[in-house]
């Protein structure tokens, strides 16, 4: 799949490092080797040899993340109890990852912003302001308030205001959604897009700033039950489907694990960042 994308490599050599330690309790989701034992000492509780030789002996027809009832029936069969495997993989998370290891894409000329204030959830008044000041120029006097207001409509913010959106698959956000960085925030990418005109007002957005992508280490703390609870099924199903298959088995290079916190992400939580090259423009 990704044979024929160019290649996708930092502008300056190695990312730029602010200088600390990334914390021990952090879990670096796209390293699966890195946390498959800790997943397994986490369930050990309620998944003993026992459980892992019934799951072998009779698997599921598909070992899948979103339902667990698969190793629940095997838990029960072989404990006698009633227990949600997720909601307890979740508590022996959060009591041992303090962060989690995710990206964020977007297009910016001044990195350092980031490294003062932190990465802010989208604020429609100061997303306007800007999407003013980018298209109700000299430079385009083809362009009203009228417009503006009309594609600001077109677009709404129901799903995207007091959001910030990060995604834990780093390979996934450079080779199929690189429009992050290649164009920037995709609330000012959407309005332009909707811009009533003579040609593609989202090319605008390339003439500013330059492709960057922030390492992170988000806070499970700040993240919603349910994302941390997706991880936790993800992380079941990739070790169990890991014991199914043994050495054979591979992690899907190209499973997206988005997920977004609706706060402030402390520029502390930011590692380093780097500028992207060789980005594939997916409206092109």
């Amino acid at each position: 799949m990704n044979e024929s994308l160019p290649p996708i490599l930092p502008a300056n050599g190695p990312a730029q490092r602010r200088g600390r330690h990334a914390p021990s309790a952090m879990w670096d989701w796209g390293n699966y080797p890195s946390w498959k034992d800790t997943i397994w000492e986490l369930l050990s509780e309620i998944v003993d040899e026992r459980v892992r030789n019934a799951f072998v002996e009779s698997p599921p027809e598909y070992v899948v993340s979103d339902d667990l009832d698969w190793l629940n029936t095997s838990i029960k069969s072989v404990h006698g109890v009633e227990l949600d495997s997720k909601a307890f993989l979740v508590d022996r998370l959060m009591q041992h990852f303090g962060t989690l290891r995710a990206v964020h894409g977007t297009r910016t000329n001044d990195v350092k912003q980031y490294y003062r204030h932190g990465i802010w959830p989208l604020d429609p008044i100061v997303a306007h302001r800007r999407a003013q000041q980018l298209f109700l120029n000299e430079k385009h006097p083809e362009l009203s308030h009228e417009h503006l207001t009309r594609a600001i409509d077109a677009v709404g913010v129901s799903n995207r205001e007091g959001r910030v959106w990060f995604e834990g698959n780093e390979l996934l956000l450079l080779s199929q959604c690189s429009h992050y960085m290649v164009y920037g925030p995709e609330y000012l990418t959407a309005i332009a897009a909707h811009l009533e005109g003579p040609r593609d007002y989202r090319k605008v957005l390339k003439e500013y700033g330059e492709p960057t992508l922030f390492r992170c280490d988000v806070p499970l703390s700040l993240m919603h039950y349910e994302t941390v609870a997706s991880f936790a099924g993800k992380a079941i199903e990739q070790v169990f489907q890991n014991l199914l298959d043994g050495d054979t088995f591979e992690p899907d290079l190209w499973r997206g694990a988005s997920f977004c916190i609706r706060t402030t992400l402390p520029p502390k939580s930011i590692v380093e960042h780097y500028h992207p090259q060789g980005l594939r423009d997916t409206f092109c």
